[in-house]
C-alpha cells in the first residue's frame, strides 16, 4: 500500500484488518444513518400533518371571529413542541393575523449541517376553512426546527454506531489472531528453517508442520521451496562446472585471449596468448594494451577500440611487437557490460603464415611460374592504373604497349622438348629484363608471348614513335643473341607489335587488342619484324574476328552445303565426283573455301567440319546407291585436312562412318595434301596403309605444289595423283608447266599410279592432256560443282550412265 507499518507480516495484517473493519463499520453505520434519516423524514411529515389537522378548526373559528387573543394562545401552545421554530396565521387576504417564534435554543448541530441532511423539509401549511358557514378564513404556516430534528436523529443512531464499531473491531482482532496461528507462525517457522539450511541438505522442519500443513498452501509452499532448492543446487553445481569448463576452454584455446577492463588494462591472459607474445601472464596483467603494439599501429587500433560500442564486435588486423620482431595478428574485439562494468575481450590469432600464403597466392596470381615475370593480369591491372592516371591528368602524355612473340618457338619446343623450351623462355626473360626501367613493365602473357607496358614516354607523338622503334630494335637485337637452353645453343628471333595510347582509347581491352592486331600484322609480314598499330589494321582484325564468329555459328548450326563436281575419263565417261564444301553466309553470300578453311584450321574447327563433310558425302552416296543413281565403280573424292588426318581418332571415325552408311569402301577416295607428309612420315604411312586395308582409295591432292614429294612417293600406298590446276591452266602457253605435267604423268605411269588433271576448262586443254597420255579429268569444261539434285539431273541418266556428249 506504499506504507511500511512494520517488518512483521502479522503486524501489517492486524493493522490492515482493524483499519478495514473500522472503515466497513463506519460505512455500514453511515448507510444505516442515511436510511434512518429517510424514514425519520417520513415520520416528521406525518407528525406535522397530524398537528396541523388538530389546530385547523380552532384557528379557523378564531380567524373568522377575529379573535386574535384566542388565536395567539393556540399558536403559542404549538411552540411548546421543540420541533417547531415559527408559526404564522394569515387571513383570507394574506394579511398577517398572528405569529409566534420559539425562544432561542442551543443544539449540537449547525444550521448548515441541518439544512444539508434535511434539505427537503420545507414549511408546512394548510388552509383554514369554516364548515358552517362555509368560509375560507385564511392559512396557517409552520416552520420546523431542523437542528432539533437532526440532533434527535443523531442521538437515536449513535448507540447503534458505537455497538457496530465495537463488534467489527472485535471480529477483526479475532481474525488477526487466527491468521497468526494459521499462517504467520508457520511461515516464521518455515523461514527460520530456510535460513539454517546448508548446501545439499533437505529443508529441516518439525513433524507437526508436515502433519498440520501437508495439504494446504503452506505445505505446497514447502514442497515448492524444496523443488526450487533442489533445482538451485543443481544449477549451482552446473554453474560451477560451466565456470570450470569456461576457464579450461580459455586456458586451452588455440587463439590468444586477453581481457581488458574499462581503462584498457589487461586483466586476463590465457596460455596461447602467453606463448604467442612470449610473455608470462604476470608480466602482462595490469599493463596497458599499447605495450604490445608497434607505435605506428597503436594509434589506429586505439581509435577502433575506443569507438567500439557496447554489445558490438569488430575484427581488426594490426601489428604486434614480440621480442623486437613484428608479428601480424588478427584480433576479434567484443565489448560488453557485466555487473555494471565494461569489459573488452580480444581473441588474437597469429596470421603470419596466412600473410605468407597470401603473398604466395598474390605472386601466383600476378607472376608467371616459369619466368617469374609479371603475368597478363598484372600487366592489365597496371594498364588500368595508367589509364586512370591519364584521365585525372589534364596534360597529354603518351604511353605504349608492345607485344612480342618468339618465332619458331613451337618447332623448338616440339623438337627439343618442353624442358628446353621453358629454359629458353627463362633465358629470354632474363635478357629482356635488363631493358626494363622504372616506367616499363615487362610481362609474360602466356606461351611464347611477352609484353611491355611503357608509361609516360613523352608528349610529342612523333618522338614517342621513334622512341618505341628504338626500344623495339633493342628488344629484337637481344632476342637474336645466342641463347643457352640446357645443352643447346638456340638461335631465335621475335615479331613485335606495338600501340601508342594517350588515354582516349576507352579501355585497357581496346589497347591490348590493338597491340595484338599489330603483332598479327608483323607475323604476316614474314616474322622477325615490327609493326606499329594503325587504325586501318583494325578493319582486317575485325574482319578476321567476324569470320571466326560466323564460322563458329555455321559449324554449330550446320550451315554448310556439299556441292559435287564430276570427274571423267578419256572416253567421256563419269568415273566419280569430288565433294566440295560450300558456305553461304546471310550477309556475305558464298564464301570461298580458300578463305574460311585456313581460319577453321587455325581456330580448331576443321576436325568438326571435316567430320561433317565425310558424314554428309557418305550419306549422299548411300542414298544414290539405293536409288540406282550411283555406280559401284564410281569414286566419291573427299578432301581431308592434315590436322584432321593426324587426329588419333580419325581411323576409327572413318570405319564408323563406313559402317553407319553401309557404303562400299572402294567407292570412297580420300584426298590428302603432300605437305601433310612432312610432319611425321612414319605415322602417316602407317595410317595410310590402315586406310588402304579398309579398301578406301587414297589420292594426293594439288600434287607438285608441296615439298619432297618425289622422295617419299615411292613408299606411299597412293592410288592417284591430282595434278594441281596451276600447272594445267598454263599448259598450252608455258613450256615449263607442260614439262612438269609430262614428268608427273611419266613418273606416275612408272609407279603404276593413275593421274587426274584438275582445272580442265577448255576443249584445247582436254585434247592436249589426252595427247600426253592423261586420261582422267576434272574441271569447268566437264561441269561446275552443283548441289546433289542438280548434279544428278545434269550428269547422270536414269540408267545411271553419264550425260556427256
Amino acid at each position: 500500500m506504499g506504507v511500511v507499518f512494520s517488518k512483521s507480516l502479522f503486524t501489517k495484517q492486524a493493522i490492515l484488518t482493524l483499519a478495514l473493519a473500522v472503515v466497513l463499520s463506519l460505512v455500514s453505520s453511515g448507510i444505516q444513518f442515511v436510511d434512518g434519516v429517510r424514514s425519520q423524514k417520513a415520520e416528521i411529515n406525518k407528525d406535522f400533518e397530524v398537528l396541523l389537522a388538530a389546530f385547523e378548526k380552532p384557528l379557523s373559528e378564531a380567524v373568522f371571529r377575529l379573535d386574535t387573543a384566542f388565536a395567539q394562545r393556540q399558536i403559542d401552545s404549538l411552540l411548546v413542541n421543540p420541533a417547531i421554530a415559527h408559526v404564522e396565521v394569515r387571513d383570507e387576504s394574506g394579511e398577517l393575523f398572528v405569529e409566534a417564534t420559539a425562544a432561542q435554543r442551543d443544539f449540537s448541530v449547525s444550521d448548515t449541517l441541518a439544512n444539508y441532511f434535511l434539505s427537503d423539509l420545507h414549511d408546512y401549511s394548510t388552509e383554514l376553512r369554516m364548515e358552517r358557514p362555509i368560509f375560507l378564513a385564511g392559512h396557517v404556516f409552520i416552520l420546523p426546527e431542523k437542528r432539533y430534528l437532526l440532533d434527535k436523529i443523531f442521538k437515536e443512531h449513535l448507540s447503534s454506531l458505537i455497538y457496530n464499531l465495537f463488534k467489527d473491531v472485535l471480529l477483526a482482532s479475532l481474525i488477526s489472531l487466527v491468521f497468526y496461528f494459521l499462517v504467520t507462525h508457520p511461515l516464521m517457522r518455515l523461514s527460520e528453517s530456510l535460513s539454517t539450511v546448508g548446501d545439499k541438505k533437505e529443508l529441516p522442519l518439525p513433524r507437526s508442520f508436515y502433519r498440520h500443513h501437508k495439504s494446504d498452501e503452506l505445505g505446497h509452499l514447502h514442497s515448492t521451496f524444496a523443488v526450487l532448492w533442489k533445482r538451485l543446487s543443481t544449477a549451482l553445481s552446473d554453474l560451477e562446472r560451466s565456470d570450470s569448463h569456461t576457464k579450461a576452454m580459455i586456458e586451452h584455446a588455440a587463439d590468444g585471449i586477453l581481457l581488458l577492463d574499462e581503462n584498457n588494462k589487461i586483466t586476463l591472459v590465457n596460455a596461447a596468448a602467453e606463448y604467442m607474445l612470449k610473455m608470462k601472464g604476470e608480466e602482462l596483467r595490469s599493463k596497458s594494451l599499447d605495450v604490445l603494439h608497434l607505435p605506428s599501429s597503436w594509434s589506429n587500433f586505439a581509435t577502433i577500440l575506443d569507438s567500439l560500442e557496447v554489445n558490438s564486435s569488430s575484427t581488426v588486423e594490426t601489428m604486434y611487437r614480440v621480442k623486437g620482431i613484428e608479428l601480424p595478428v588478427e584480433i576479434r574485439l567484443a565489448k560488453y557490460k557485466v555487473l555494471d562494468k565494461i569489459e573488452t575481450l580480444l581473441l588474437i590469432r597469429d596470421v603470419s603464415e596466412r600473410k605468407e600464403t597470401e603473398a604466395r597466392i598474390h605472386h601466383l596470381a600476378y607472376f608467371d611460374s616459369v619466368t617469374n615475370l609479371p603475368n597478363r593480369q598484372y600487366l592489365a591491372d597496371k594498364l588500368h592504373d595508367a589509364l586512370k592516371c591519364k584521365l585525372q591528368d589534364s596534360n597529354t602524355t603518351y604511353s605504349a604497349v608492345v607485344f612480342m612473340d618468339l618465332d619458331r618457338f613451337k618447332t623448338i619446343n616440339d623438337s627439343l622438348g618442353h624442358n628446353v623450351g621453358d629454359q629458353l623462355l627463362c633465358c629470354v626473360a632474363s635478357q629482356l629484363s635488363s631493358l626494363s626501367e622504372e616506367n616499363i613493365v615487362f610481362a609474360r602473357m602466356g606461351g611464347d608471348e611477352f609484353a611491355f607496358l611503357l608509361t609516360h614516354i613523352g608528349d610529342d607523338k612523333e618522338k614517342v614513335e621513334k622512341a618505341i622503334k628504338g626500344f623495339v630494335e633493342s628488344v629484337m637485337y637481344a632476342c637474336q643473341q645466342v641463347k643457352k637452353a640446357g645443352r643447346h645453343e638456340v638461335h631465335i628471333t621475335a615479331s613485335l607489335g606495338a600501340t601508342i595510347f594517350d588515354g582516349n582509347e576507352g579501355s585497357a581491352e581496346v589497347i591490348l587488342k590493338q597491340a595484338d592486331t599489330a603483332l598479327y600484322r608483323a607475323k604476316e609480314s614474314g616474322r622477325n619484324t615490327f609493326a606499329l598499330y594503325r587504325p586501318e589494321m583494325q578493319a582486317v582484325s575485325d574482319a578476321r574476328l567476324d569470320m571466326e564468329k560466323a564460322l563458329h555459328h555455321a559449324t554449330e548450326f550446320k550451315l554448310f552445303e556439299l556441292y559435287y563436281q564430276p570427274q571423267t575419263n578419256d572416253k567421256n565417261e563419269l568415273i566419280g565426283a569430288e565433294a566440295l564444301i560450300r558456305w553461304k553466309d546471310d550477309k556475305k553470300g558464298f564464301i570461298s573455301p580458300a578463305e574460311f578453311i585456313p581460319v577453321a584450321e587455325e581456330i580448331g574447327l576443321i576436325v568438326e567440319i571435316g567430320h561433317w563433310v565425310l558424314n554428309e558425302a557418305l550419306s549422299q552416296v548411300a542414298s544414290w546407291l539405293k536409288e540406282g543413281k550411283w555406280q559401284l565403280s564410281w569414286r566419291m573424292s573427299i578432301n581431308v585436312s592434315p590436322i584432321q588426318f593426324q587426329q588419333a581418332g580419325f581411323l576409327p571415325m572413318l570405319k564408323a562412318q563406313l559402317e553407319k552408311h553401309d557404303v562400299p569402301a572402294h567407292c570412297v577416295d580420300l584426298e590428302i595434301t603432300e605437305n601433310m607428309l612432312l610432319n611425321d612420315l612414319s605415322s602417316c604411312l602407317e595410317k595410310m596403309n590402315a586406310i588402304k586395308a579398309l579398301g578406301v582409295h587414297l589420292s594426293i591432292d594439288d600434287f607438285g605444289t608441296g615439298y619432297s614429294s618425289l622422295k617419299y612417293l615411292k613408299s606411299l600406298p597412293i592410288d592417284r595423283l591430282k595434278i594441281d590446276q596451276s600447272f594445267v591452266r598454263d599448259l598450252l602457253t608455258d613450256k615449263s608447266d607442260e614439262a612438269i605435267v609430262h614428268a608427273v604423268i611419266a613418273m606416275a605411269k612408272a609407279l603404276n599410279i593413275s593421274v587426274l588433271a584438275e582445272g580442265v576448262e577448255t576443249l584445247l586443254h582436254y585434247d592436249r592432256l589426252r595427247e600426253i597420255d592423261c586420261f582422267y579429268y576434272q574441271g569447268y569444261y566437264f561441269g561446275h560443282p552443283l548441289p546433289p539434285n542438280e548434279f544428278i539431273a545434269a550428269f547422270v541418266h536414269d540408267s545411271s550412265t553419264p550425260k556427256f556428249s
